[in-house]
């Protein structure tokens, strides 16, 4: 009788036990970017997490790389070359912003004061990949900023000519 007492108590002690530890942990956010190196002096690394969809595939994410500068009236732009790096035994990828510059820009006669304005480099769209996110890696003194293209539904003909 006292062994049946002792493994049902034994049992319902580890059930509640199994039951009562996700709970615990549920605000818990998973750590998926451990694998990747912490950056060098002098560079900060960002994460880009999306949101999980219906289907990744309708959506990528456009990299903004820039800062906030005091511009005239003129089109100004950072160029910059981004190494796409293989995170050995991983399979995962990262990127390095090397050496940011500044890019083309126009020469108009600009009678305005000068503005505060986000300036980037133009990347291309990345893979949208809710499993994965995308880390930056950027000298100090710049940021990463980012926004989500969505696929319009409708599909259009091309025309034969």
């Amino acid at each position: 009788m006292i062994k049946k007492i002792i493994l049902t108590l034994s049992v319902i002690i580890t059930a509640s036990s199994l039951y009562a530890e996700p709970a615990k942990n549920a605000n818990i956010k998973k750590d998926n970017i451990h694998m990747f190196p912490q950056a060098k002096e002098g560079f900060v690394r960002y994460v880009v997490e999306v949101q999980k969809t219906e289907n990744d595939y309708d959506h990528k994410v456009e990299l903004l790389i820039g800062k906030n500068m005091m511009v005239d009236c003129n089109h100004h732009s950072f160029e910059a070359e981004i190494k796409s790096v293989s995170l050995k035994g991983w399979g995962y990828q990262y990127l390095e912003v090397g050496e940011i510059r500044s890019g083309p820009t126009t020469m108009m006669f600009c009678p305005e004061p000068k503005v505060e304005k986000f300036i980037s480099i133009r990347d291309t769209l990345r893979r949208y990949n809710s499993r994965s996110p995308i880390v930056v890696y950027l000298k100090e003194g710049y940021e990463v900023r980012y926004r989500i293209w969505s696929a319009n539904q409708t599909l259009s003909h091309a025309v034969e000519r």
